[in-house]
C-alpha cells in the first residue's frame, strides 16, 4: 500500500522550524517544555525534527490570536 504525504506533511529541521517560527532556540526549547509548541520527532539518538503541517497550524493560531486594531 502506496501513502502519499502532502508537502505540509514534510519533515522539518530545527533551522526551518527557527526561521518560520521567529523563535530563539531557547524559547523553542522552553515553549516545547510547557506544552505550548509542536514536540519533535525523534529520527535517531541526535537528531530530531518537526512536522511542517504543525508548525504551520501553530503559526496560525498564534496569528488568530491577535487583538484586532482600533481604528
Amino acid at each position: 500500500m502506496e501513502t502519499h504525504l502532502s508537502p505540509a506533511d514534510r519533515l522539518i529541521r530545527i533551522d526551518e522550524v527557527l526561521h518560520i517560527s521567529g523563535m530563539s532556540r531557547s524559547a523553542l526549547y522552553a515553549s516545547i517544555q510547557k506544552g505550548e509548541f509542536p514536540t519533535q520527532v525523534k529520527l535517531s539518538k541526535k537528531s530530531s525534527a518537526w512536522v511542517y503541517s504543525e508548525v504551520l497550524a501553530w503559526i496560525r493560531a498564534k496569528a488568530a490570536q491577535r487583538q484586532p486594531k482600533d481604528d
